[in-house]
């Protein structure tokens, strides 16, 4: 590289392009860059030397140089839009990334990338050079700190809501959590990519990448039809931009056609006009397995990933769902092989096979586990004996299945009731045999009234020994108690008003009057708390307003037991009601019972008219024989009296023509 620079103009681009060896031509485009002019015209040109000299560089698999151009522009940076940086800077690193073996020196060179970006506070180019490290990391199986980077990433860019770099930020989430076996995660990720990509114009290539991921995640799933159409979208996109995906992404089709066992469609698909533009290596290796697959053979499967291993095995995805394949052919082949027999020796099934007879013991032991076929295997004759499949007891199934008429049957009758009782006093059985809302409504406005009764009671009781506590501490502790109870009368009020009024209205109305009287009753109480419970000026004056509250206390008493009856006497009520309805209940059995009587006496009728019927049909197949018969008698009756009239008329010619002849 010599010391001096050349002018930035066209004629020294001209001249780059006209050396005779790339090497010099990587010398003269140094010289170009290495001008001092800022002119426009001067840092055009510059920009396309730096183009030119990156390329050379790529085709000279020259990776340090790159990284070193990288870091000898900074200055000439500074002299240009951030926009035109950061293409500049993406440039390089894809031609880096262009070089076989550079993982390492690309991880490197982004980090340098990154540090340079922070310390520039260029955001826009730093957030892009740390999804490609995000990418490098997860290509090598850092996986921890993929994820890591990424985690912060994710949050920086949704904030700034850049929905470009967002899907491919969420797209590389889907695959490194698949890397990592995390199909939920992988899922939500790549539903994000999609919701992203839905909200702005995503390029064929990224939506191609999005589709091929789905494909990914559905064949995992053991969808492969809807695999095989998201693969297919994804072909169509790569295709279309003669991406180098189109035959991985056709190479997935196949493997979705061969998981169906559509393999005979395999051959068609590669010899249709889009398929041949991909023959190659990758599509022999499936249709050698599809072929395997079509015969049913384990040794063409095992020649097809021997001679394809590097598109089979080296590939995770195909490798994992052939390796389920591979599987499900062994069994396969041993259920054909073994079926004919009830004992046969495991070698014989090996050499059969083709297989190591511990691979075929090991596989034998783990079909019986999960009870593919009934057997046992005889270690110590080194045999398998097979049983008879074991017959399924109906008993169970039918059982189940009368149970379930059973269960239609009594609902068909409760509908019946249900309809026949409504509007007059029978529904109170519908209410108390079946779990009607109405009926577990009006239960929990009853459970409410009982627990504010027994609370109203208790407190009552409280209000009463209260006033007549000396000590001030256990008079606190007491007005302390009383303040809760009211509370929690007050909170059980407010549960028997929402019940009340979810009800029909005529219930709804009995039960308002009644919660009236229960919140005048509270009244009652919060003002006789509040006057036990307020200080007295003197000892005087609460000596003397001792006897009135006294006989004051001694009249709520007795109001108190006036409620207290009056609940006594409606709990009463109500269990008469529930007794009433219970006997009701019986009389409707009774009533249903008679009714299946009734059906089974129905049944019966019909079964013997059925019976009749029959009878009635065997004597009418009986007559229409005697009939036939009679009919027959009668044609040949007739044959024989006109065979009679005929000989008759002949004789009868006869002799009339004899007597005239001999006259």
């Amino acid at each position: 590289m010599s010391s001096s620079y050349l002018p930035a103009t066209t004629d020294s681009i001209a001249q780059a392009l006209e050396a005779k060896t790339p090497s010099e031509a990587i010398s003269i485009l140094y010289r170009v860059l290495e001008n001092p002019s800022s002119a426009p015209d001067a840092v055009r040109i510059k920009e396309q030397a730096i183009t030119n000299l990156s390329d050379l560089l790529r085709q000279e698999n020259r990776a340090e140089e790159l990284r070193s151009l990288l870091t000898q522009l900074r200055p000439f940076f500074a002299l240009i839009p951030k926009a035109k940086t950061a293409k500049i800077v993406r440039g390089i690193i894809d031609d880096v990334a262009k070089i076989q073996g550079t993982s390492d020196l690309q991880i490197a060179l982004c980090k340098e990338v990154v540090q340079w970006t922070r310390a520039e506070k260029r955001t826009f180019l730093r957030q892009r050079v740390e999804a490609k490290l995000s990418a490098l990391f997860m290509e090598n199986k850092e996986y921890p700190e993929a994820l890591n980077l990424l985690s912060g990433l994710i949050k920086e860019v949704r904030r700034l809501d850049d929905k470009l770099l967002l899907v491919d930020i969420d797209l590389l989430e889907s695959k490194l959590h698949f890397s990592l076996r995390n199909l939920p995660k992988a899922k939500a990720s790549l539903t994000a990519a999609r919701t992203a990509a839905n909200a702005i114009y995503v390029p064929p290539a990224q939506q191609g990448n999005i589709d091929l991921q789905s494909g990914i995640l559905h064949a995992e799933e053991k969808d492969y039809k809807t695999a095989y159409s998201y693969f297919f979208e994804a072909f169509e996109a790569f295709n279309a931009l003669e991406d180098p995906c189109a035959v991985f992404s056709l190479k997935y089709m196949l493997l979705c056609k061969i998981m169906v066992s559509q393999a005979d469609d395999v051959t068609g698909i590669i010899s249709s006009k889009a398929g041949l533009q991909y023959v190659g290596p990758e599509l022999d290796a499936m249709k050698a397995v599809a072929d395997a697959h079509t015969k049913r053979s384990l040794k063409l499967f095992e020649i097809a990933l021997r001679d394809f291993k590097a598109q089979l095995e080296e590939d995770p995805i195909v490798h994992r769902h052939l390796s389920s394949l591979y599987d499900t052919l062994l069994e396969q082949n041993l259920c054909r092989l073994i079926e004919p027999f009830s004992r046969a020796e495991i070698t014989h099934i090996a050499e059969l096979i083709e297989l190591p007879v511990d691979h075929v013991e090991k596989k034998l032991s783990q079909m019986i586990l999960d009870k593919k076929f009934a057997g046992t295997l005889d270690q110590g004759a080194g045999c398998l004996v097979i049983f008879d499949d074991p017959k399924i007891d109906a008993i169970y199934p039918a059982t189940l299945e009368t149970i379930s008429n059973i269960g239609k049957v009594v609902d068909s009758l409760y509908m019946r009731i249900y309809k026949l009782s409504e509007g007059s006093f029978c529904y109170i059985f519908v209410l108390f045999s079946v779990p009607h809302p109405i009926k577990k409504m009006s239960d929990v406005f009853e459970g409410y009234e009982r627990q504010y009764c027994e609370l109203s009671a208790n407190l009552s009781r409280k209000c009463n020994s209260a006033s007549a506590i000396q000590d001030s501490e256990q008079k606190k502790q007491k007005f302390s108690e009383i303040s809760s109870g009211i509370d929690e009368a007050d909170v059980l009020i407010r549960k028997m008003d929402l019940e009340a009024r979810s009800l029909q209205p005529g219930v709804k109305a009995t039960l308002l009057a009644k919660l009236r009287e229960y919140k005048a009753d509270l009244n009652k109480l919060k003002k006789e708390f509040k006057r036990i419970s307020s200080p007295n000026a003197n000892q005087a004056a609460h000596d003397e307003l001792l006897a009135p509250g006294m006989a004051d206390v001694n009249l709520v008493s007795a109001e108190q037991r006036d409620r207290l009856s009056m609940s006594v006497e409606r709990l009463n009520q109500s269990s008469d009601r529930i007794k009433e309805s219970r006997r009701t209940a019986l009389e409707t059995e009774e009533l249903g019972i008679s009714i299946l009587e009734d059906l089974h006496q129905q049944r019966q009728t019909l079964l013997h008219a059925h019976n009749k019927l029959y009878d009635v049909d065997s004597a009418i197949d009986k007559s229409k024989k005697v009939l036939t018969t009679m009919s027959r008698r009668i044609t040949k009756n007739k044959w024989i009296a006109g065979s009679v009239i005929v000989a008759l008329v002949l004789a009868i010619v006869l002799i009339i023509y004899y007597k005239i002849s001999h006259r």
